[in-house]
């Protein structure tokens, strides 16, 4: 248990190492990440099909509309907003559920995961793209590996029982490499990031607020998942809880740098990064360790 707590951040210490040195490789690895090898485990767990997953996803979509909504309440600034309710699930929180708490819980997550990535690539860029008013951007959806990812493995559920029978080794090779690329490529990210006082606390303001609304918003859905036995949920409210503690999703400095050629959310995202990293190591100690 301890080895599997502690690789996910050998592979982040890993990561930040390589950052320090000449070679530049977190974009071909970020891109490797997310058009191959998430899209391969969202293939797969769909393929082999749960009923819960969409379950999930709609409650995901749910949660982050009610959040961008609120978000207007505390700022009217676009970048802002979008680093309140678009979360870094993908790079963060997937690889280290997957890792410490293993197959059900990485499911339960990777459901989170899309519908995360779905809101964030149409509500989240089209906010952008209109400073601050929601509009979809159609296009930008359906061209993200999410989503096509999803389509395949929707079209390759009638083959999930060939999917179980020989596609196992294959799966245990990529979910490493989730692991290991996910966090490589975030302490990759880290290494070049420069930090400063406002940002922290800006960071450390937004994740209170955030933490509190995720917890309410994600107590409420285990409930109903509760009254409807959808056990993918139920059982494994731990793991589930982790995303409450999940800092800004590090594509929106890609968003914000494509759409509106500024650079305001990297402080905030990074600062929100090094303080979830931590927040993870406690919260894995709590509920792993010493319960």
């Amino acid at each position: 248990m301890v080895v599997k707590i502690v690789l996910p951040f050998l592979y982040l210490g890993f990561g930040f190492l390589v950052g320090k040195t000449p070679i530049d490789i977190k974009n071909q690895t970020s891109y490797l990440l997310t058009r191959l090898v998430i899209p391969m485990v969202i293939i797969y767990n769909i393929a082999t099909f749960h009923s819960d997953l969409f379950f999930i996803i709609t409650a995901m979509i749910v949660m982050l509309t009610a959040m961008m909504l609120l978000s207007r309440l505390f700022t009217s600034d676009a970048v802002e907003r979008l680093c309140f309710f678009y979360l870094n699930i993908g790079w963060l929180a997937l690889p280290v559920v997957t890792a410490v708490w293993g197959d059900s819980a990485a499911m339960a997550v990777l459901s989170l995961y899309i519908g995360n990535s779905l809101f964030g690539n149409s509500i989240g860029a089209g906010m952008l793209i209109n400073n601050g008013a929601v509009k979809i951007d159609i296009k930008r959806t359906l061209q993200s590996p999410p989503v096509a990812a999803l389509i395949i493995g929707v079209a390759c559920i009638p083959f999930g029982d060939v999917f179980r029978q020989y596609l196992p080794p294959v799966y245990r090779m990529v979910k490493w490499l989730l692991t290991f690329l996910g966090m490589g490529v975030l302490g990759m990210w880290l290494a070049h990031i420069k930090l400063c006082r406002k940002d922290f606390k800006a960071a450390l303001r937004w994740a209170l607020l955030r933490a509190i609304i995720v917890g309410f918003f994600l107590t409420l859905f285990i409930y109903i998942a509760g009254m409807f036995k959808l056990e993918l949920v139920t059982g494994n409210k731990s793991a589930l809880y982790i995303i409450c503690i999940m800092p800004p999703a590090a594509n929106i400095i890609v968003l914000e740098t494509h759409y509106c050629r500024t650079g305001k959310s990297a402080g905030l995202t990074a600062c929100g990064t090094l303080l979830s990293l931590i927040l993870i190591a406690l919260y894995i100690v709590v509920t792993r360790l010493l319960f």
